[in-house]
């Protein structure tokens, strides 16, 4: 699976669920243990995410980075 389709196939995931569920929550960070191609890529998956309608932000907190995807109405 290449990089583009391992961040969309993370994006779409983020977004079913925000449908289904009406917010998600995906969580990176940089350190050793996380998904290093999230860390890289995260602006990105932000910006597929609001391209395609939803609200995103973004919390920092003890090096770690939540983005949270909420469905609008």
């Amino acid at each position: 699976m290449s990089l583009q389709d391992k961040l969309n196939k993370i994006a779409k995931e983020q977004m079913d669920y925000a449908t289904d569920n009406g917010s998600s929550v995906l969580s990176t960070c940089a350190e050793r243990g996380w998904d290093k191609d999230v860390w890289d890529n995260k602006k990105e998956i932000i910006k597929k995410l609001r391209d395609c309608g939803y609200k995103v932000s973004v919390k920092v907190g003890w090096g770690v980075t939540d983005i949270i995807t909420t469905r609008i109405k």
